[in-house]
């Protein structure tokens, strides 16, 4: 039986195969040796995926699990079909809007408004359960808002920061253009 979930903004199936010991756990068509050991404290583990053990914090907010591992969050959530079809109905376009993948706090805020950013570049730091995530821009764009300051505190689902597509000449400004054109 698999399971659809969402990974990173992506539909994935996952099938589980549940058996004593040791288990396997394939992701799409890719399948992996894998065991789960507690860790020392709560939502820590360790994750065993072929023969290489690393740590994860786990925790669980109704059906979504929040995942730490290699220094990102990773959302993964059930999805059901008629939830998938209400996504997909849904009109594309407009600005983009970079929301919590949890609850926390803002560390750091590293842009404003009007400021271009590249694919990858750092939008701010929060801190969720005592660990540190990087909020980065997904593509080239305008930061149209930032939502939240520095040691404000915000829910799962709330708004970071909005972006609008980069106009591609870097600068987001469109002001110098109108100059030289009024000469």
């Amino acid at each position: 039986m698999g399971y659809d979930f969402e990974l990173l903004g992506e539909a994935t199936t996952v099938h589980p195969v549940h058996r004593p010991g040791r288990g396997h756990l394939r992701i799409d068509d890719r399948a992996f040796a894998a065991e789960l050991f507690p860790g020392l404290v709560t939502g820590e583990h360790i994750l065993e995926i072929e023969g290489r053990q690393e740590r994860i914090f786990v925790a669980v907010r109704g059906d979504v699990h929040f995942i730490h591992w290699r220094g990102r969050v990773h959302r993964v959530e059930a999805i059901d079909a008629l939830e998938r079809a209400r996504r997909a109905a849904d009109p594309a376009g407009g600005a983009e809007i970079i929301q919590a993948p949890m609850p926390g706090t803002v560390v750091e805020v590293a842009v404003a408004a009007g400021d271009a950013v590249t694919g990858g570049q750092l939008l701010m730091t929060i801190e969720s359960m005592k660990l540190q995530t990087s909020i980065n821009a997904p593509d080239d764009a305008i930061v149209g808002e930032v939502c939240v300051a520095a040691g404000d505190t915000f829910d799962q689902g709330d708004a970071l920061v909005r972006l609008a597509a980069s106009d591609g000449n870097g600068d987001g400004d469109d002001v110098g253009s109108e100059e030289e054109d009024a000469r």
